[in-house]
Parts: C-alpha cells; structure tokens; sequence
C-alpha cells in the first residue's frame, strides 16, 4: 500500500482536492498528507507524515477519539467540535476503508462555516466587494481632516511642551486616517498593500496611546509580551487600525464593568499556522502570534457566523465595519485572524497571527 503514496497521479488526485485528506495506515499512522491539510493544521505535510491520527485529530466527543482508532466499518459524521491550538472548530469528517486495502484508510476533513468558535478566515468576495461602499464618503471626510490638521499645527505654537505631545496625536492620527481612507477607496482592487518589517510591539504600544487619548476611562490592560520576537512583515499602518478596531470592541465589551480585565499577549508559535499568499498561492508560516481578550458579555450567537461581514454590529451606535475592514486587513497583509470564544471562562479572544520579516519565502 505504502508504493501508492509515490506514485505521480496519486499524489496528484489528492493534491488537488481543496479539503484536508488523510492517507492512515494499519498501524493508525498517517503517512501522506495533501496540501490543505497543511494550511488547516498548521503543520507542513513532515510534520503530519509519521503522526498518530489521534495526535492530529482531538474532538470534543471522546466517542469519536475512540471511533478513530476502531476498524468496525466506515465512518461519517457532521456538525463535529474538532480541537485546533487556535479554538475549536465545527467539521464534517468522513472516514472510509481504502478499495482493496481494508486496513488503510482515507480521512477527509470539511470544515463548516458554521464553525462557532473559530471564526474569521471566510472569503467572501461578495462581502468583500460590500466593503467598497464606504469609500464614496472618503472625499467628504478628507477635507474636514486637512482643517482639524491644519489647527493643531497651529495650536502647537501655542501651547507648552507638555500639550505639544496632544497636538503631535492629533496630527499623526489624521494622517492615519487619511492613510486609511485611501485603503478603504482601494479595498474593491487589487494593489497590494506596502509590506514591510516592523516590530509589533511598538505597533501595539502605539494603538494603545491612541485609544487612551479617545476613550475618557479605559478598563486595566494586562500585557503579556514576548520580548524576543522577530519583527513581522507587514502594512504598520494597517496593523495599527486592526489593533486599534479590535482593542476598542473590547472597551466597548467591557462598558460598565468594575472589573472588567483586556488582556494582550503576544507569543511565538513553532508550528504555527501556515497560509497561501494573494499573488503566487505559496504557502508562508505564520509563527507570530498576538492574542487580544476580554471578560465580556461576548457576541451573540445569532451573528457569530456573520461576525466579520460588513453592518454586522451589536453597538446601538454601530456601523458594523470595524471587523470586516479587521479581515480584509489582514488579508492584504497574508494573515490570519481567529475568534474564539470560552464561555467557561467568559473570555472572548482574537487572534491575529503574523509572518516573520523572513517569512516571505514558502514554507
């Protein structure tokens, strides 16, 4: 059985199907792996190659750990609750006996978009095209901008060193927002965003400053970072909106509460994620981790599925764009981001998970 995994059109068949498969040995070894097994677990295909099924695949049904180890006929199941290191997400999984070869068998993993606490990699291009609506406002909200630019550098003249720092945020803030008018005029084409290495924790020390500056009480920030960690390769404009647009949902989550806690970690993960790059589809690792949480109320489950698609809100006040601009961020930038949500804890969690400056070659 082993010399079908070598031959050209095997490898090919299942190279081409878009959903993770799993060739399983006797001995429950699972020796090949198409390619988007690698992108779904996060592991290159020798990293997968030589494991256990059941160190790949960990469900929340102990009934079905156990199914997996069994050889007591073919296996189907949907709506399953599948461990990942970044959630739990829903999947359909079929496993079946391989034609003359009973004791081999093919595993054939469908991730469901329903998936409720591990959200937030959907394409959409319909949605995706939504998010050019709000483009037609930004000439209108350009020109206020000039004037509110044009009167703190004059108010800067005026004042002592100690508010020259507010006027220097104000000014750099509506260039940040100029920045990100343009991105939002450009989100319906295809220019590529300016990548670049950039040391995330300045990045996240930066969006910081600016909430504090809008925001008349902040709820306490624990920050967790890992000072040895690379710098990233992406847009720091871009980023810098992500952190801002996911930092201020947790403000707005933890309204009211005394003891309301946002937490900010950031981690360097060795089998990190893997993803496909926009332009040539090769696939790049996403080690860089930085996990945004709070003890809020959390989302309601009626709008966890469309949590990231545009006027999808549960603010009074709310557009419902500062997640869907958050995915299409991160998108342009080759990343990732993930919801989760523990209700055991009452913690609810983004994650964003990031290139290295170095990760721009394929994994």
């Amino acid at each position: 059985m082993s010399q079908i995994t070598h031959r050209p059109e095997f490898s090919q068949m299942l190279a081409s199907i878009a959903v993770p498969v799993l060739l399983i040995s006797p001995d429950h070894l699972i020796t090949y792996a198409n390619d988007a097994s690698e992108a779904f677990f996060g592991r290159s295909r020798r990293r997968l190659e030589g494991h256990r099924i059941d160190e790949a695949l960990i469900f929340e049904s102990e009934r079905m750990n156990a199914a997996l180890l069994a050889r007591e006929g073919d296996i189907s199941a949907q709506d399953m609750e599948l461990k990942t290191p970044y959630g739990v997400i829903m999947v359909d999984i079929n496993i079946s006996a391989v034609a003359k070869e009973p004791d081999w068998r093919i595993a054939v993993i469908s991730p469901r978009n329903g998936g409720r606490e591990h959200i937030g990699d959907q394409r959409d291009s319909g949605q995706q095209q939504a998010m050019g609506a709000p483009a037609i406002l930004g000439h209108e909200i350009k020109n206020p901008l000039a004037g509110i630019k044009g009167a703190a550098q004059l108010l800067a003249r005026q004042v002592d060193e100690k508010s020259r720092a507010l006027t220097e945020l104000i000014v750099n803030e509506v260039d940040r927002i100029a920045r990100l008018l343009d991105q939002m005029q450009k989100l319906g084409r295809s220019e590529r965003p300016e990548l670049a290495p950039a040391n995330i924790h300045l990045l996240i020390e930066r969006a910081i400053r600016s909430l504090r500056a809008a925001n008349r009480a902040m709820p306490e920030i624990s920050i967790n970072y890992d000072p040895s960690l690379p710098d990233v390769y992406i847009d720091a404009d871009g980023m810098v909106q992500v952190l801002i647009n996911l930092l201020q949902n947790a403000i707005d989550a933890l309204n009211g509460r005394l003891d309301g806690v946002i937490g900010i970690s950031t981690r360097y993960v060795m089998s990190g994620a893997l993803r496909d790059t926009d332009i040539d589809r090769r696939a790049i690792k996403l080690p860089v981790e930085i996990a945004i949480s709070d003890n809020g109320a959390g989302v309601p489950d009626h709008i966890v599925d469309e949590l990231f698609s545009p006027f999808v809100t549960t603010k009074r006040d709310g557009q419902g764009l500062g997640l869907a601009i958050v995915r299409k961020l991160v998108q342009q930038m080759n990343s990732r981001v993930l919801f989760e949500r523990d209700h055991a804890l009452g913690q609810t969690t983004f994650r964003l998970l990031l290139p290295v400056a170095s990760g721009k070659a394929s994994a």
